[in-house]
């Protein structure tokens, strides 16, 4: 307290430091709809950094024109204004936007937008508990099914013979979606220890090679040779970026000049962690020069059993997603202002 009674008016690092330290996303808009602040959580939500987004208008960033007409709202009428939005990193998930005007005594100098993620854990356990029963009552049939076709295409004859083999092959199909379905619904256990995410690349390039028709797609690394080890599951994480070049294989599939790249950096965003301290973040990222995606399906990627491919699940980049978080990172696939799409898994640096 100072000698008059007062509190200190709060230094503006301070208050800074405050906002960075609350989960919700924070942005702070101007009186004339430049961006003057963004916390580490609206960072993430945004995929973009403090130093890219001030002094953009709000209506730059993703889902912008809708928080504009909000803080427009809030500081016209000086009053909290709120509405819900689709999230800028999902649209199927609605988020809480709340809009309070930034008072200078009696002046509105700006407003002060809260963006909050609604918590989906109950909605998680719901699905985790549903795949993880559908597919134990599945499985012991299907094996059933699968050994009884297997012994009857052995001894029958002629077109009996051909059905069987049909039966066998489809059950095993339908038995590795049981899988895929138990590794989604299981939390991702990791065996963690320092990893060189240059290592996993490599290994994952390898195999890539010998897919079909990878022969015909030039590999390009771009590698930041300066990148430390990350701490981490190194077959999962191969698991991971070995989906990620499926899928970019799949999108340069018959394309003349078909190329996907590998590229490591330290990525332009920080994690905050739940004591308001931030960390660096190694971005492994892969790259096609392939169609793109459609807005739709963009929308839709981390969805179970949503898939633009004839015989695909829908499950791969689900599965991908529980693994990155699992690391304590996340990950992203958008397209290519270039052409193509472009799959960024972001993992925490354990660097000072």
């Amino acid at each position: 307290m100072s000698r008059s009674g007062k509190a200190p008016p709060l230094p503006a690092p301070l208050a800074r430091a405050a906002l960075d330290s609350v989960a919700d996303a924070i942005v702070v808009v101007g009186s004339d709809g430049g961006v003057l602040h963004l916390n580490p959580a609206a960072e993430e939500l945004f995929g973009r950094s403090r130093e890219r987004a001030l002094e953009l208008p709000i209506r730059a960033l993703p889902g912008g024109a809708q928080l504009a007409m909000l803080a427009d709202r809030a500081r016209v009428s000086q009053e909290t204004q709120s509405n819900d939005f689709p999230s800028p990193r999902d649209a199927g998930v609605p988020i809480s936007v709340e809009a309070n005007p930034l008072l200078d005594g009696a002046a509105c100098v700006g407003t002060v937008l809260v963006l909050r993620v609604p918590r989906t854990s109950e909605r998680a356990l719901d699905f985790e508990a549903l795949a993880a029963g559908l597919a134990h009552e599945i499985k012991n049939p299907l094996a059933g099914l699968q050994g009884s076709a297997e012994l009857l295409a052995r001894e029958a004859e002629g077109p009996a013979r051909e059905y069987a083999q049909v039966i066998a092959r489809e059950a095993k199909r339908v038995d590795g979606l049981v899988r895929e379905l138990l590794d989604l619904a299981r939390p991702a256990v990791l065996q963690t220890a320092p990893v060189d995410v240059h290592t996993v690349l490599g290994d994952v390039a390898v195999l890539a090679r010998g897919i079909p028709g990878a022969d015909r797609v030039t590999f390009v690394e771009r590698y930041d040779p300066s990148l430390p080890a990350v701490l981490g599951d190194e077959e999962k994480l191969k698991q991971v970026i070995l989906n990620l070049v499926r899928n970019a294989l799949d999108a340069v599939s018959g394309r003349a000049g078909a190329t996907v790249t590998f590229e490591t950096s330290v990525a332009p965003l920080r994690l905050r962690q739940a004591s308001g301290r931030t960390r660096p973040l190694a971005r492994l990222s892969i790259q096609d020069n392939g169609a793109g995606i459609s807005e739709p399906m963009l929308q839709r990627l981390f969805t179970p059993f949503a898939t633009s491919k004839p015989a695909g699940t829908g499950l791969g980049l689900a599965i991908s997603r529980r693994i990155v978080e699992a690391h304590g990172g996340r990950i992203e696939v958008k397209n290519r202002a270039a052409g193509g799409a472009e799959a960024n898994v972001y993992l925490p640096l354990d660097v000072p």
